[in-house]
């Protein structure tokens, strides 16, 4: 009897089997990008310090790799306690107290405080081994198009790898410091590769990440800010970004899987040509530009995250920001197929950590273990009483305000392998990056059509070179969807 695949993931939620949680070592501080503006400097600082590189303090890493580490284990682990109470501590980075809803190890946990959630055993793998030695990040790169101070690190492999089914692709990034990434995977891919005779693996041309070939003006968050970007140019320009369209680019995070379905975030790492050549390379999937008209922010998991399909006798639910809310006319696919959009509760603190690759808005950052049972960071209590409270789902809570700092939430920084004998092996409210900690490679799902109503032969006619939608949905409270 054929064996089960390792590679199998179609969407978002369905029931994760196998995974893969980033690791933080030797993470640096990027250069600057003309994709967008990594450090949003305070104005007090700017005028001392137009930019910085290289490697982040040792003791931001460890706390970082912590975390990392136990959100692998309350992955792996049969079954976990949420607390009823709540702990208030003071978060020395924003000086803020934050009360936290803790999850612990059942084997761990001496008080009877809590409730049980019984989630199953799931694969971890890591892309870097304890016995390994420790890689880094810290070097001057030159390529014939660009040189750089040093690379990103491996906090968040779902931002250049994404699994497309039985097929996995390492994403094009325009980023020059991230242009080696996918290269410390190799191992694992070639893993997969051996052990599962129906993976697919591709790579699109990779993109030059030239300044000058790639990018409109390489001085271009110098002239702008991107609040005057936001507010007043981006979706008056007609959706365009920097990035221009003289080659193929995006990220593996600038998309979310719905089945048969795949929606892709117009934004400043992700263009058009991306777009084409994903239909051009997959045409049984149905893959639908995204537009947010204040938003040209990477990455589309704090934007735009579905919870679970429509089912018989109960629609399906999305849910949505409502500080960057979508294009009213793009919603309509969800609504005519039985998807209720959600709005998500504003951040439990709109505070970041000084130098953080990322904004509150990371909040809404979650990572599906099935359609009934998330993750979500522990402070974010908001959102816990809308997806637990309100929608009924298991919500299992886990540290990661130091991982956020480094641009990492908990559906970027996992991407799914499985245990073989390898290792397994801002920025500021209107302005961040989002990278993403885990990578799932296997779910047990497949590619159903739950949008079934849609003209996508006339939405693949739109010109996406001049689109001047800009209405987004309403956050109506009162309207019942």
């Amino acid at each position: 009897m054929a064996s089960s695949p390792l590679v199998n993931s179609w969407t978002e939620w369905g029931q994760l089997e196998l995974v893969c949680v980033g690791s933080a070592y030797g993470m640096c501080y990027p250069d600057e990008s003309p994709a967008y503006v990594p450090h949003a400097l305070p104005d007090r600082i700017r005028r001392y310090l137009q930019t910085f590189v290289g490697s982040r303090p040792q003791s931001r890493i460890q706390q970082a790799e912590a975390e990392l580490d136990y959100l692998a284990d309350l992955l792996r682990a049969e079954s976990v306690k949420v607390a009823h109470s709540l702990v208030d501590e003071l978060d020395e980075d924003i000086e803020e107290v934050l009360s936290r809803r803790k999850t612990s190890l059942v084997e761990s946990s001496p008080t009877t405080d809590g409730r049980l959630v019984q989630k199953g055993k799931i694969d971890v793998c890591r892309p870097i081994s304890l016995s390994d030695e420790q890689p880094r990040f810290d070097h001057r790169l030159s390529t014939p198009n660009f040189t750089s101070n040093c690379q990103f690190g491996l906090a968040c492999p779902r931002d250049v790898i994404i699994t497309m089914g039985d097929t996995v692709v390492e994403a094009p990034t325009a980023c020059h410091y991230r242009y080696f990434e996918a290269e410390y995977y190799k191992p694992l891919l070639y893993s997969l590769w051996t052990r599962d005779s129906n993976m697919k693996w591709l790579q699109p041309p990779k993109a030059t990440c030239s300044p000058l070939r790639m990018f409109r003006d390489v001085d271009f968050w110098g002239k702008v800010s991107y609040e005057e970007f936001s507010d007043s140019v981006y979706a008056n320009s007609g959706y365009k970004t920097n990035l221009n369209e003289a080659e193929i680019a995006f990220e593996a995070a600038d998309m979310m899987r719905m089945g048969k379905d795949v929606f892709y975030k117009k934004s400043d790492t992700a263009n058009n040509q991306g777009l084409l050549w994903l239909r051009r390379t997959f045409p049984n999937l149905r893959f639908h530009m995204a537009h947010f008209p204040t938003s040209s922010n990477c990455h589309l998991d704090v934007s735009l995250v579905p919870l679970r399909p429509p089912t018989p006798g109960s629609g399906g639910l999305v849910l949505v920001n409502q500080t960057f809310p979508p294009l009213a006319n793009e919603m309509k696919l969800f609504t005519d197929n039985d998807w209720r959009p959600i709005w998500a509760p504003l951040p439990a603190t709109s505070s970041v950590p000084p130098f953080a690759l990322c904004s509150c808005q990371l909040s809404m950052n979650l990572l599906s273990l099935n359609d009934h049972c998330v993750v979500i960071e522990e402070c974010e209590l908001p959102l816990y009483r809308l997806l637990h409270d309100e929608l009924g789902f298991d919500v299992i809570t886990c540290p990661l305000r130091v991982l956020n700092e480094f641009g990492g939430g908990i559906h970027c920084g996992i991407h799914c392998f499985d245990q073989f004998f390898l290792i397994f092996l801002k920025i500021n409210a209107n302005a961040f990056l989002l990278y993403l900690v885990t990578w799932d490679i296997r779910r047990q799902d497949s590619c159903i059509d739950y949008f079934p109503n849609q003209d996508y032969k006339a939405e693949c006619q739109l010109d996406l070179n001049n689109y001047f939608d800009k209405t987004p949905l309403v956050n109506d409270t009162t309207k019942k969807f």
